[in-house]
């Protein structure tokens, strides 16, 4: 007999697994070594390396099977905050394609504080921490650094981003 409850742990594992290989498959057709890491390697879940080895960053891949506008993180994401770490929010939109979001780790800290902050000054129940797209102009810029990283290897600085913004 099963139960519904491993049921459902099993979809959220496999929907984890579809975003992490998306990410790796994406890095790799623009020139990248993506490497995904074993189930619960603290931090990271995906390695990125230049073709000659040279390490480039590590990667946090969280994914929802639906169009979500936040992810849950855990409750340790202050930990994970090196230079060279980011986190993709990847979400399935449509039933047909992944869109993903690229966030340097120190950002995504200060802005789940913010609202972690928030929450405790309007007395509300505390929940997990999550990561929110911001409902402005932030939705693009997120995308497009994910886009850029993935074909130059590097985040755009801020002219580039102002730049594609307009043409």
């Amino acid at each position: 007999m099963r139960r519904p409850k491993r049921k459902a742990a099993r979809q959220t594992s496999l929907t984890g697994s579809a975003g992490v290989h998306f990410v790796c498959a994406e890095l790799c057709m623009h020139g990248l070594i993506a490497l995904p890491t074993i189930r619960n390697t603290k931090g990271m879940d995906v390695v990125v390396l230049a073709q000659g080895g040279k390490f480039i960053s590590n990667l946090q891949v969280k994914t929802s099977a639906k169009k979500v506008s936040f992810w849950p993180i855990s409750e340790h994401y202050q930990d994970w905050n090196g230079k060279n770490d980011y986190y993709v929010f990847v979400r399935y939109v449509d039933n047909e394609k992944f869109e993903a979001f690229l966030e340097p780790a120190y950002r995504v800290i200060k802005d789940v504080d913010d609202v972690v902050e928030d929450t405790r000054k309007r007395g509300l129940a505390k929940w997990a921490p999550c990561w929110y797209l911001p409902k402005t102009a932030g939705i693009p810029k997120a995308q497009l650094r994910w886009r850029f990283f993935s074909r130059f290897h590097r985040l755009p600085s801020m002219e580039e981003i102002t730049k594609s913004e307009k043409s």
